[in-house]
C-alpha cells in the first residue's frame, strides 16, 4: 500500500512533563525543552535507540551516498535514523532508511500542517516505521530561527550524531558544536582534503569529533563505533577505525 492509501495518523500532543515526553528531551535541553511536541505517525520510535544526521542540504554526490550508506548500515541494525526532512542529506538520510525497510522520525523546522509525503517516498511509505515530529505549533511556518531549534530537538532524540558534510559557517556546523557542548557522541564523516571539501568537518573532528573513515575491504562507512555509542548513551568514547578517507566527488 503506497502512502497516499494510507490514512493519515491523528495528531497527538506530548506535553513537557506528561508520559510519552521523550525524557532524553527533557533532561539534554532542560529550560529550552519544547513545552509541546507535535506528532504524527509511530510513537514508538521515540523509545527506541536512534541516530541523528545532519549536513548540508547541497551536499555533494559523495556525500549523498555516504549518508545513504550510514543509513541503512545503522537501521539495518535496528536503530532509528532522525533527521530534519530538509533537501541534500536530511532527504538522503530518511529515503534509505525507509527503502532499507527501517525506521525513521522527521523532524520539522515547522508545523505539522506544513508536511506532505514528497512523491519520491511514496512508494516506501510506511506510518507503522515513520514519525514526524514538530515542536512548533501547527501553523507556524519555516524560519531560520525554527531551523536552528529543531537541530537541537535532533540531537535530544538520538544517542549518537553524524556529521555528513559541514560548511566553514551554518547550520550543519553549529549543530556539530551543540552536540558536543550536550555531551552526545558526534561522529564526522573524514575527507580526503576536509580543509577544502569539507572545512566544518575538519574544525569538528578538531574540537573532539569522532572521525568516520570507511573500510578497506568493502568501501563503506565503518559504524561499528557509532553502533557501540548508540548502545551506550551519553558515554564519550574514543574512535580507531581503518584508514580511508572518503573522497568527495567533483561538481
Amino acid at each position: 500500500m503506497t502512502a497516499p492509501e494510507q490514512s493519515m495518523p491523528i495528531p497527538v500532543a506530548l506535553s513537557l512533563g506528561e508520559k510519552g515526553y521523550p525524557p532524553a528531551a527533557a533532561r539534554l535541553l532542560g529550560g529550552k525543552s519544547p513545552a509541546t511536541l507535535y506528532c504524527l505517525g509511530n510513537l514508538s520510535l521515540l523509545n527506541r535507540p536512534a541516530v541523528g544526521f545532519c549536513g548540508s542540504r547541497k551536499a555533494s554526490a559523495r556525500g549523498l551516498a555516504v549518508a545513504d550508506d550510514c543509513a541503512r548500515q545503522l537501521v539495518h541494525e535496528g536503530f532509528v535514523v532522525v533527521s530534519g526532512y530538509a533537501a541534500g542529506v536530511d532527504y538522503a538520510a530518511h529515503k534509505a532508511a525507509l527503502d532499507a525497510g527501517g525506521q525513521t522520525i522527521m523532524v520539522l523546522p515547522e508545523g505539522l500542517e506544513h508536511f506532505r509525503i514528497r512523491k519520491t517516498l511514496a512508494e516506501d511509505w510506511d506510518w507503522s516505521r515513520a514519525l514526524v515530529v514538530s515542536q512548533f505549533p501547527p501553523s507556524a511556518g519555516w524560519k531560520a530561527y525554527r531551523a536552528m531549534e529543531r537541530n537541537n530537538l535532533i540531537i535530544a532524540l538520538s544517542r549518537a550524531m553524524i556529521v555528513i558534510e559541514a560548511g566553514s559557517t551554518g547550520g550543519t556546523l553549529h549543530a556539530g558544536k551543540s552536540t558536543l557542548k550536550l555531551g552526545i557522541p558526534l561522529f564526522v564523516i573524514e575527507y580526503g582534503d576536509m580543509k577544502t571539501e569539507a572545512p566544518g568537518n575538519h574544525e569538528l573532528i578538531q574540537m573532539g569529533g569522532l572521525p568516520v573513515l570507511k573500510r578497506q575491504d568493502s568501501g563503506k562507512a565503518n559504524v561499528e563505533k557509532i553502533q557501540t555509542a548508540v548502545l551506550t548513551p551519553f558515554t564519550k568514547v574514543t574512535m580507531q577505525v581503518g584508514s580511508l578517507p572518503f573522497l568527495l566527488a567533483t561538481q
